[in-house]
């Protein structure tokens, strides 16, 4: 980077400089590096990049896995000047086709698998057994670096491996990017239907994992446990071992197993995971292992119900920190766990805005934040100096209460889903005259079950055409990302909002949630 702040690379070199066989990362596989190791992969990858035509400002697609090699892919990618676009690659290939049009990308880092799908015969074998994929090794005139072994029906590529040695062969030039330059890419769908870019600049980026290493506050001696890579970096910098689960989602007893085998001192878990995690505490009458100083949860918001579980389970002297945030912008606001099971008004108590979030409340009730972590624009957009979160809020001298969503917008998991792009999708199914996608709360799975309601043409049987949207989603004949599909499929005549046709899904929730409690 340019100016006097310390690159990532840097970063790392320093941590080696101090002890260079201290070991860095390592994956529950019983993969490792060492500090030194760490420092010299990300070098080398680095160089071997710039030597194979990245330059600042590539858009690289990004789809691998959390795990060693991901982390320094895109710190290679990074310290290149690159701009590292992670792509979920199950996501329907219309809206594929959208963001690779908006995004014109150079570069494709993807696993063996999901290169192969771009093959003929590939993705037939996987369409046969229920799998779609994107076609991410045919994007044109893009460069493809695969991650992982190869397998038949991948397109030729660069490795990992073949990237070292080239990069060791060569200088590192000195990468000529500026604090306003693009960084990082991360889609989030807007309610139009439209694949919506939020663009983070170098500084926002480092400013984002500034303000979380301080949250998390893990040093040398520490352990941190993470799939989030946003959070592994900040660990890194601060000295600490990080742990890497390698698998492809999470499973409770595995955690709990790991937390143990590599004494986790500091973790982090999506609040249906830590959901997950209480519930296999519970009912096996265990607690959390007592190494165990701070737990992070974020991603979605915080049930008190999980909690009290919570606090049941973990030692008297375990933090446990709610966080919120957004992808715009991250981290916003935190509260301890006790102080959330004390707050007695109503709404959704965050706590205070984080170091250097300035927050305000808009004569309509909605949230606006800015801060140092900002993002910069939507892709193909203005720059924006502030955030409307489309969160409903109150501040006083307690903080940040949410009082509700502006957006419709359904939480499951980590991933925010807008009901308005995939509406359609079954609206243009026979028999189908209007559609709504609803969130109902699952409070058991401290998450949001995913409801697709669809208002039959007269003289349509209903049970019929439940089956039919249920074989055609199974099928992929009804192409929606595969985090959308329903957790019910509901065949019924909508209520409606006064004298208006819009559908009123306030009762509409209503009345779904009566049809499936």
């Amino acid at each position: 980077m340019t100016g006097t702040h310390e690159s990532f690379a840097d970063r790392l070199a320093r941590r080696a400089a101090e002890r260079p066989g201290a070991v860095a990362v390592a994956e529950t596989s019983s993969r490792r590096l060492t500090r030194q190791e760490l420092a010299e992969c990300v070098r080398a990858t680095t160089a071997g990049l710039i030597a194979s035509g990245m330059r600042p400002g590539d858009r690289a697609l990004f789809s691998v896995r959390p795990s060693i090699d991901a982390l320094v892919l895109m710190l290679a990618i990074h310290e290149a000047g690159g701009v590292t676009v992670p792509i979920d690659p199950s996501m329907g290939s219309e809206l594929f086709a959208a963001r690779v049009a908006l995004l014109s990308p150079t570069w494709v880092v993807a696993e063996s698998l999901l290169l192969a799908a771009s093959s003929r015969w590939v993705s037939g074998i996987l369409r046969r057994r229920g799998v779609h994929l994107v076609p991410l090794g045919s994007v044109n005139g893009a460069r493809i670096v695969r991650a992982g072994r190869w397998i038949p029906g991948v397109p030729p590529a660069l490795t990992i491996d073949r990237l070292m040695a080239r990069g060791r062969a060569t200088a590192h030039a000195p990468i000529a990017s500026g604090d306003r330059d693009d960084a990082f890419i991360v889609f989030t769908s807007g309610t139009t239907g439209m694949p919506k870019g939020v663009v983070h600049t170098r500084a926002s980026l480092r400013a984002i994992l500034e303000s979380v290493g301080r949250e998390l506050a893990a040093h040398e001696q520490d352990v941190f446990y993470s799939r989030e890579l946003h959070l592994i970096l900040p660990a890194l910098f601060g000295g600490a071992l990080v742990v890497i689960p390698h698998r492809p989602r999470f499973h409770a007893a595995e955690t709990i197993a790991d937390l143990q085998r590599f004494a986790v001192t500091h973790m982090f878990a999506v609040t249906s995971d830590c959901q997950a995690l209480a519930d296999y505490c519970a009912a096996h009458d265990r607690p959390l292992p007592s190494a165990l100083r701070m737990v992070l949860i974020g991603g979605a918001p915080v049930p008190t119900g999980l909690l009290r579980e919570l606090r049941a389970r973990v030692e008297a002297a375990t933090d446990v920190w709610c966080i919120y945030g957004m992808t715009e912008m991250l981290p916003v606001a935190r509260v301890s766990m006790q102080a959330k099971l004390a707050w007695q008004g109503e709404g959704d108590y965050v706590g205070w805005p984080v170091d250097g979030v300035e927050a305000r409340v808009d004569p309509d009730g909605e949230l606006i934040v800015r801060g140092p972590g900002l993002f910069s624009r939507y892709l193909g957009q203005e720059p924006v100096t502030e955030h409307r979160t489309g969160d409903l809020a109150r501040i006083d001298e307690g903080g940040v209460t949410l009082l509700g969503r502006s957006k419709d917008m359904i939480i499951r998991g980590e991933y925010n889903i807008y009901p308005a792009l995939y509406e359609a999708a079954f609206e243009r199914l026979p028999g189908v005259r209007r559609c709504a996608m609803i969130g109902i709360p699952d409070e058991a799975a401290a998450d949001e079950r995913v409801v697709v309601v669809v208002e039959p043409d007269t003289e349509v049987d209903p049970r019929k055409l439940e089956r039919e949207v249920r074989d055609g989603l199974r099928r992929g004949l009804i192409d929606i990302d595969r985090f959308a599909h329903p957790d019910h499929v509901l065949a019924l005549e909508m209520p409606e909002a006064g004298r208006s046709s819009k559908v009123d899904k306030a009762a509409l929730r209503r009345l779904v949630g009566e049809r499936i409690r």
